[in-house]
């Protein structure tokens, strides 16, 4: 398995987590795991893209920095947050990792599926 692959898997792991056993200190801890894995994907790509825009269109990638400053890296918690903390903390960084699936065009699973139409619920 290469670094996607286990990204992926740890977040789908994490959503199954949230969604069936609300297990959110699992969540977190998984979703930041995969969250670093999806910055170092990130952090390639933009490398391989600056490359290119200095040999082929002497610009600088805009739309990657861009990016970059928006890609926040963990979501820290503490042994202080009550359960009503953990649950949104373990909501904010399954949406960043879902938000970066997505920017990465990444393939979506079927529980990033299910996250995603879940998240778009609540902001209706």
């Amino acid at each position: 398995m290469d670094n996607v692959a286990i990204a992926l898997h740890q977040l789908n792991r994490a959503i199954d987590l949230y969604f069936n056993q609300q297990d959110f200190i699992s969540t977190i801890t998984l979703s930041n795991a995969a969250q670093t894995l999806l910055l170092k994907k990130w952090i390639v790509d933009s490398q391989a893209k600056a490359c290119e825009d200095v040999i082929f269109n002497s610009t600088e990638s805009s739309e990657f920095l861009q990016y970059g400053y928006k890609m926040d890296s963990c979501i820290s918690f503490s042994a202080l947050d009550n359960n009503e903390e953990l649950e949104d903390k373990a909501h904010q960084i399954l949406m960043r990792c879902c938000d970066n699936v997505m920017r990465l065009n990444l393939p979506r699973s079927k529980e990033v599926s299910a996250f995603i139409r879940m998240k778009s619920k609540i902001f209706i």
